[in-house]
């Protein structure tokens, strides 16, 4: 299988130009076999949609619709769709994925955008989900304790960032964090340009979560 773990739509993800349907479409003509959408789940996110005239407590139903909704698509389309997250605390501009957290784990909105990576991090192992840095050597971020992290994005292929991928891998190796790649698609331009490929066979979140978790992949 050829998966795609880091994808924007612009149903949620302000950045995000293309709605979830063209994605799928343009992710089945690329080959792939699934992808995880992971739109922002961020007080920016938030707030961009509020000014379009959501009310801010709709913002956990509308993300979890949007992924439904793409999930929809995904099986007329023969693709398979699955739901993560791109987390921002309100502490600072760092971007996390995170791969099994439930919508029920997530409901408190305010509660988790007030987190600090540390009180993130308990919460993921004591939930069991898994926590990455995003592209953890880009402008702007701050690399975190890597022990609170299940692992780094190692291979960010957006090309309007230097992610500095290779200091990412060496960090990881460093630490002996879980590595994961991604396209950071939020535009046609930046579609299917990184993979992870398994023969293991994902069908849901919770198979692509043992695959991640076992490290049962390569990255491409």
């Amino acid at each position: 299988m050829k998966i795609e773990l880091h994808v924007h739509s612009a149903e949620i993800s302000p950045c995000g130009w293309m709605p979830v349907r063209e994605v799928i479409e343009l992710y089945v003509t690329a080959g792939y076999d699934a992808i995880v959408l992971t739109n922002h789940f961020s007080p920016g996110a938030r707030a961009a949609l509020v000014e379009k005239g959501m009310d801010p407590r709709d913002f956990h139903r509308l993300y979890h619709e949007t992924v439904r909704t793409a999930q929809s698509v995904g099986k007329e389309k023969g693709l398979l769709v699955l739901g993560a997250y791109e987390v921002r605390f309100s502490c600072n501009a760092n971007d996390y994925l995170v791969y099994g957290m439930t919508e029920e784990q997530c409901r408190d909105v305010d509660g988790i955008f007030a987190m600090t990576p540390e009180e993130f991090s308990a919460k993921a192992k004591k939930e069991d989900f898994l926590f990455y840095q995003a592209h953890p050597f880009r402008n702007g971020m701050t690399v975190v304790d890597p022990e609170l992290l299940f692992g780094m994005e190692v291979r960010n292929t957006h090309p309007r960032h230097d992610s500095r991928n290779d200091i990412a891998l060496a960090w990881a190796e460093k630490y002996h964090l879980h590595k994961i790649a991604g396209s950071d698609c939020h535009r046609v331009q930046d579609l299917a340009t990184a993979a992870v490929l398994t023969d293991f066979p994902v069908k849901d979140i919770s198979g692509l979560v043992h695959m991640l978790r076992g490290d049962l992949y390569t990255i491409a």
